[in-house]
């Protein structure tokens, strides 16, 4: 008896929470990804970027700037909301209950204890089907199998994009590296009354201008190769994201079912949608912090702020 008493209980929870489920964000990721910016060269890049100065005007790369740290606070927000919609939902829909209510519902347990499990069942289903409409229709099922089919692929393309972009990244660092260090060989000028000889300031300036330039070419051909890889895979993301974001719309973002299990699905993918574009936001933020703060050596050097003692 105490068996049945425990399934009875179950069975009036689990029509209380079938009204308590997920619920995906009414947004269109594509709007997202439109609005990842292109790459250009390294003069572009800072521009873009949020630049510190310091006392003696010294400028650094803080960030990758406003417009990417938009796009990924938006995806970070975004993701959050996503994992947080099925608690909301539930504390913004559920009340707590009264005494007579809890009482009522032990003695409601109490009465299903003479039905058989057949009959509990039956009970069940007619109080669900009594409250949870008939979802969607079948060319909606099949829209919503393209939507599934769309964030597997993806996840492949985030797959290889992240692979090539890491290739690339990897030869151009390799190709910087190799470029030989400044080596001061400027003739002495020895300051009056010192009695250390230092090089020239012109001389000085033109070694490192010339060597900042060699590192800004390297990195503006990298930026260039990037965003050509770039070119080649952002039609293919916009184009399965598009099939999710049309879905989701026909799905009014959950509303139009009633099925925690399947909205649990809509949001899974929604946010498999949202979470394709935190890598290659990355792959583009960190482009454009690297590649301005590589021309922050010519900057500095134009400014007479040179990594040795001269006159």
């Amino acid at each position: 008896m105490k068996t049945k008493f425990f399934f009875a209980v179950i069975i009036l929870l689990s029509i209380t929470s079938a009204s308590y489920s997920q619920k995906a964000l009414p947004i269109q990721v594509n709007s997202l990804l439109a609005k990842i910016p292109e790459l250009e060269n390294c003069v572009a890049s800072f521009k873009m970027c949020t630049i510190d100065s310091n006392s003696e005007g010294l400028v650094s790369v803080k960030d990758a700037g406003p417009v990417i740290n938009g796009i990924q606070d938006r995806l970070a927000k975004n993701m959050t909301d996503l994992g947080n919609t099925s608690m909301n939902s539930s504390y913004t829909n559920a009340s707590v209950p009264s005494q007579d209510q809890i009482n009522q519902s032990m003695q409601n347990a109490m009465q299903m204890q003479s039905m058989s499990r057949e009959q509990l069942m039956q009970m069940a289903k007619s109080k669900q089907n009594g409250n949870v409409p008939q979802p969607i229709n079948g060319n909606l099922m099949k829209e919503f199998g393209q939507a599934q089919n769309a964030a597997s692929q993806l996840s492949i393309l985030q797959t290889e994009l992240a692979t090539k972009a890491s290739q690339l990244d990897g030869e151009y660092k390799s190709k910087i590296q190799a470029i030989p260090t400044v080596i001061v060989n400027c003739k002495d000028f020895k300051v009056q009354g010192a009695d250390v000889a230092v090089p020239k300031c012109d001389c000085v300036k033109a070694l490192y201008l010339a060597y900042y330039q060699k590192r800004v070419a390297i990195e503006d051909e990298y930026l260039q190769k990037l965003n050509e890889l770039l070119h080649n895979y952002l039609p293919k993301f916009k184009e399965q994201i598009t099939i999710i974001d049309k879905v989701e719309s026909d799905l009014n973002y959950g509303d139009a079912i009633n099925i925690p299990t399947f909205k649990t699905q809509v949001v899974g993918v929604q946010q498999q949608a949202l979470g394709s574009l935190i890598p290659l936001s990355g792959v583009v933020g960190n482009a454009i912090k690297d590649s301005g703060s590589e021309y922050t050596g010519i900057v500095n050097t134009n400014n007479n702020h040179l990594p040795v003692p001269c006159q």
